[in-house]
């Protein structure tokens, strides 16, 4: 590509880098503080009585000078660190005999769909929290008082939790407090206090508070809920640059890449806001929530689009005709009352199920409940997200081999008729063409959201999902060297800068642009040409091989 490609990889990559430094910037802090403990071990003090000797006494607890010590900052989901005015903190788990454990909010609130909240003055929110606990001796005493056998420290460990749910899930989810402060749930290991916290949490009809248990993601978990959304941001640019270049070429603006900047378009939204939710920028509230239906659009919108995409190259190949200009719109209208229609049928029917009362919790989306996406729940993932993406998929896989079965056997009618003509049809160039148009099919039909399917029906934790799964963050770039990234495309974008600052046009881009547009004028004209049915079939396959060299460039 040269200077000009250097220069272009160079100004993405930029853009990509600064994306990163907004994202990343307050995350994975330590402490630098000549503090006598860590933070996650202390309490706010503030209010506390100094007495003659140096000691605070802070709600009967008497902190020695050395159990304490002054903070400027605050730490949010255990990696983000937040300014605050300097305040008091007491190392609260190395006072008295009693251990530790982590309530995920602070004492004057409860756990509601916004998070964090102030009660409604009906709801008593000083209700006691009973949880059994595994004493020492290996017996368990039934419903202890948490907040007077324990110390409490506060604040969420991690970004992303789930909250246990023995009633539905007792084989993984029953858990118990160990004497110790540890968390033991089912068969696992035990969690300390900076892998799980407790939480008073609103009723479904918030007219009461009931004990929670959230718990911690494992690490590769958590990794992920970081990189992937990295992935996302890396990807938006080529996206953004993919859309633009379809946008401003009027060579490009055909039915083909208007399909594909509705694709791009929704790839993007979705993977901005679905990134935005990961990494938490969306909290609580109104706006999480609106967010989450938000992305749930966009991700229905990418695949329907991408559906319509197949189902075009299949329809081209099938042996329709070149279409004319007006009938190329109309087309593209079908197409989009189909792509947009259906992506907002869906998102109705998941807006009224999140919002009727007649529903069951259980069929309900969940969208801002415990995170702005759907809740983690396979019945709910199964019916809005993977069952849509199932079918469309099934639909896809079929079309491409349907197209893969005429593409073979067009070349083949193809060879026949061009059968010594060694300048046009060598066989270097065909196998060229060949892997690059299939390759350009397989791809965007979707093998990286169909081993999303997989690695949701088998388990996830595999090493070759994470794979995937980033493939999967990364498909826009894949999409730009796909779509963009090619000589042909680099010549128009020559053509098109020139002629936006009046200059001459070179042979070169003249030679491109001209290749580009006879291919599609001669398309347009094989259909208005009434001839022998032999002539008719052999413009058909010479049609279609117009179109397969325009795209397999």
């Amino acid at each position: 590509m040269g200077k000009e490609g250097a220069t272009f990889v160079a100004l993405l990559t930029l853009g990509a880098s600064l994306q990163w430094s907004l994202v990343a910037s307050q995350a994975l802090v330590r402490d630098s503080l000549g503090v006598p403990c860590d933070f996650f071990d202390s309490i706010n003090i503030t209010g506390g009585v100094e007495d003659t000797e140096g000691n605070i006494v802070f709600r009967g607890v008497v902190y020695p000078p050395d159990q304490y010590g002054e903070f400027d900052y605050e730490m949010v989901n255990w990696t983000t660190k937040f300014s605050v005015e300097p305040h008091l903190r007491g190392c609260i788990c190395r006072m008295g005999d009693k251990k530790c454990v982590r309530f995920c909010c602070p004492e004057d609130k409860v756990y509601g769909n916004d998070g964090c909240e102030r009660p409604k003055l009906s709801v008593n929110a000083n209700s006691p929290v009973l949880i059994d606990v595994l004493e020492e001796d290996g017996n368990v005493t039934l419903a202890v008082n948490v907040e007077e056998r324990f110390a409490i420290v506060y604040g969420k460990p991690c970004v992303q939790m789930f909250d246990l749910d023995p009633e539905q899930y007792p084989d993984t989810d029953t858990y118990v407090l160990v004497y110790d402060g540890h968390l033991r749930v089912g068969e696992d290991p035990p969690q300390n206090k900076n892998e799980y916290c407790i939480a008073r949490r609103l009723s479904r009809n918030e007219s009461n508070v009931e004990t929670a248990v959230f718990s911690c993601f494992p690490e590769t978990e958590q990794a992920k809920f970081f990189i992937y959304p990295i992935g996302m941001l890396l990807s938006v640019p080529f996206l953004v640059v993919t859309f633009l270049v379809y946008a401003i070429i009027p060579e490009l603006r055909n039915l083909h890449g208007k399909s594909l900047m509705c694709y791009v378009f929704g790839l993007t939204m979705s993977y901005t806001f679905l990134s935005m939710i990961h990494l938490r920028v969306y909290m609580n509230g109104f706006w999480c929530t609106f967010i989450g239906f938000f992305v749930y659009f966009f991700f229905l919108v990418s695949f329907f689009w991408l559906n319509v995409m197949c189902i075009d190259i299949w329809w081209t190949f099938r042996g329709v005709r070149g279409v004319q200009r007006d009938a190329d719109r109309k087309k593209f209208i079908i197409y989009s009352v189909y792509a947009w229609g259906c992506s907002i049928v869906i998102l109705s029917i998941a807006v009224a199920m999140q919002f009727a009362e007649s529903v069951p919790e259980s069929m309900k989306p969940g969208f801002g409940v415990n995170s702005c996406w759907l809740k983690s729940e396979k019945l709910t993932e199964f019916c809005f997200l993977y069952l849509p993406v199932i079918i469309l998929i099934s639909i896809n896989v079929i079309l491409f081999t349907l197209t893969s079965i005429q593409i073979r056997k067009l070349q083949q009618e193809t060879a026949a008729m061009n059968k010594g003509d060694s300048r046009r049809f060598n066989r270097m160039e065909a196998d060229r063409d060949r892997f690059s148009l299939y390759l350009r099919l397989f791809i965007v039909m979707g093998v990286t959201w169909t081993t999303e399917v997989i690695s949701w029906i088998v388990d996830p934790k595999s090493w070759i999902f994470y794979i995937t799964d980033v493939c999967n963050c990364l498909q826009g770039f894949f999409i730009f060297m796909l779509f963009v990234w090619k000589p042909k495309i680099k010549q128009l974008i020559i053509k098109r800068y020139r002629s936006v600052r009046g200059l001459p046009v070179s042979s070169k881009a003249s030679r491109s642009s001209t290749r580009t547009s006879t291919s599609h004028v001669s398309m347009a004209a094989t259909s208005s040409i009434n001839r022998s049915s032999v002539k008719a079939n052999n413009n058909s396959v010479t049609e279609k091989s117009h179109f397969m060299s325009d795209i397999g460039d």
